[in-house]
Parts: structure tokens; C-alpha cells; sequence
């Protein structure tokens, strides 16, 4: 259990790493922008062609796959129900902090130290439908929802697929699941160099949310916040409870499902959401709260099965 505590709280203390750095000067208000370009379009790529370095496809796992597809979309038309008389700002911020899940700079690491291989092969499998909306897939639906500052495109499957083709890290991870279902390999020196620098995705997915990270004392804001945290965690729990109790799976399966549920927001939906013209600095604040709360319900989680 220390184990779990000392990683957690790594993660805190480079979100107010970032944060502090920022408040004494040596980063710049947004500065963060140029770490979401080396984070969406260099680490996080270079993370996700690892992780499939010994990824070894298991075609029973597709339910998860299925489910973490279906959680995105249900939280993505709750945000827009939730929304739906209110401004562009304020529904960008719902469905980016309600939808998606984070897996690989978070909530992967628990399942790889405290649930066993198995637990990160059904994690990556969840991944695989998490990721297919939160690189890229909830950005085109919402882009295509909501008006903003950018050239306004009608939902159809051509706008849909050229937003998500745009992403790259969606883009690398299509490809690299295709070569995963054919089979192929890239060679050991591609994953070497792709290790290394998707190391760094962590590190910088963190430092960058320290970085949008602010406090505000607007009570319109804070509710906001309050509400998207508060609804985020009671359908987490509930999926989880449901999955846990109800759901005809493997004890394994159960349990990686339950983790998942109860990770934080993802690390790049603060970009998108900046991308969009939206609330980023509300964004980080929210996002930041995502993880604190998810480190206290993993670690109670983890006591919970006697890890």
C-alpha cells in the first residue's frame, strides 16, 4: 500500500511542481501550450507505439473494449444534456471533463504494479475503445456540436473522420491496433527510441495540467466544477458497483473495470478544450481535482481486495 500512496502522490507533486514554477515566473502563462504540443503529438504517440510492444491481442477482451467505447459516449451525451441552455464554453467544459478516462499516464502504472499482466492486457484493451473518443473522437463530435471560433463543419462521417485522422495520437493508435490484429511488429530499436520518449509523457501530462492549474475563487465557476467532479464520480462509482456485482465476467475482468471507472479525467482533454476556445485554466483546476480524488478511491479500492 505504500507502494500505491508514494505513486500517487508523485503525481500530485509534479501537478503543483508545474504550478509553483508557473506562480514564481520561470514558466510563462502559456507556456503550457507549447507542452501540449510535445505531449499530443510527440510522447503520447511515442507511449502508445510502446504499449503495444508486447501487446498480444486477446479477441475475448473486445467486451472491454465495447464497454470503454460505450462510457465515453454516455458521458459525452450526458455532458450535452446537462448543457444544453447553457453557453459554448460551459458545454466544451462538461463533456471534456465528464468523458474519458485516464489510462496510460495514470491509471495503467496501478494496474501493472498491483493487479498483474493480465490486468494490463484487459486495461489496454479497455484503452483501446477509451482512446478511440478521447484522442480525437469526442473532439470531432463536440467540434461538430458546438460552434466555435473555428470553421464551423456539420456532423457527418467525413467531417468526423478527417477531425479524428487530424489527432495524432489517434492516428498512431488505429495503426498500431491494425498491426496488432495482422500480426506485426516494428523492429526492437523503434520501441527502444519510442520508450524513451514516451517516458517523458507522464511527466509532462502532469507538469502541463500544473501548469493550466488555477485557482478560482468565482462561485459560478466553482459550482461548474463541483457539479462535472460530482457527476463524473457518482456514474463512476455506479458503473463500477454495476461491473463489480452484476456483470458476468471473470473476478480479473471486475476488477480492472472498477479501477478504470474511478480514473480522472484524461491529460489531454485540457488541450482540446483549449484548442476549442474553452476554459483552460477551469479545465486544469477540474482536471487536477479528478486526480486527487481518483488516488483516494484506488487506495481505498486496493485495501478493499487486501493488496
Amino acid at each position: 500500500m505504500e507502494q500505491v500512496l508514494t505513486k500517487a502522490l508523485a503525481f500530485v507533486a509534479v501537478i503543483a511542481l508545474g504550478y509553483f514554477l508557473k506562480k514564481r515566473g520561470f514558466f510563462k502563462p502559456h507556456d503550457y501550450e507549447l507542452i501540449a504540443k510535445i505531449v499530443l503529438n510527440i510522447t503520447l504517440p511515442c507511449a502508445v507505439i510502446t504499449s503495444f510492444a508486447a501487446f498480444k491481442m486477446d479477441y475475448t477482451l473486445f467486451i472491454l473494449t465495447l464497454i470503454g467505447f460505450c462510457g465515453n459516449l454516455l458521458m459525452i451525451a450526458w455532458g450535452f444534456i446537462l448543457t444544453r441552455y447553457q453557453t459554448n464554453a460551459t458545454k466544451i467544459f462538461y463533456v471534456f471533463n465528464l468523458a474519458g478516462y485516464n489510462i496510460g499516464c495514470f491509471t495503467l502504472p496501478f494496474a501493472q504494479s498491483f493487479l498483474g499482466p493480465f490486468a494490463v492486457v484487459a486495461t489496454c484493451m479497455f484503452d483501446v475503445g477509451n482512446s478511440i473518443m478521447c484522442t480525437g473522437g469526442t473532439y470531432a463530435l463536440t467540434s461538430g456540436l458546438v460552434h466555435t471560433g473555428e470553421k464551423y463543419e456539420p456532423v457527418n462521417l467525413r467531417s468526423i473522420a478527417a477531425k479524428l485522422l487530424g489527432s495524432v495520437p489517434f492516428a498512431v493508435y488505429m495503426l498500431m491496433l491494425v498491426c496488432a490484429v495482422l500480426q506485426l511488429h516494428l523492429p526492437q530499436p523503434v520501441y527502444t527510441l519510442t520508450g524513451l520518449i514516451g517516458g517523458a509523457n507522464t511527466f509532462l501530462s502532469m507538469l502541463m495540467i500544473g501548469m493550466m492549474f488555477e485557482m478560482t475563487l468565482d462561485l459560478d465557476k466553482l459550482k461548474q466544477v463541483r457539479e462535472v467532479v460530482l457527476y463524473r464520480y457518482v456514474f463512476g462509482i455506479a458503473l463500477a458497483w454495476l461491473c463489480f456485482y452484476h456483470v458476468p465476467l471473470s473476478a480479473e475482468v471486475k476488477e480492472v473495470l472498477t479501477l478504470v471507472f474511478f480514473a480522472p479525467s484524461t491529460a489531454i482533454g485540457p488541450i482540446f478544450i483549449a484548442r476549442m476556445g474553452g476554459n483552460v485554466e477551469l479545465a486544469g483546476f477540474a482536471n487536477s481535482i479528478t486526480i486527487v480524488l481518483s488516488i483516494i478511491l484506488m487506495t481505498l479500492f486496493f485495501i478493499f481486495l487486501h493488496i
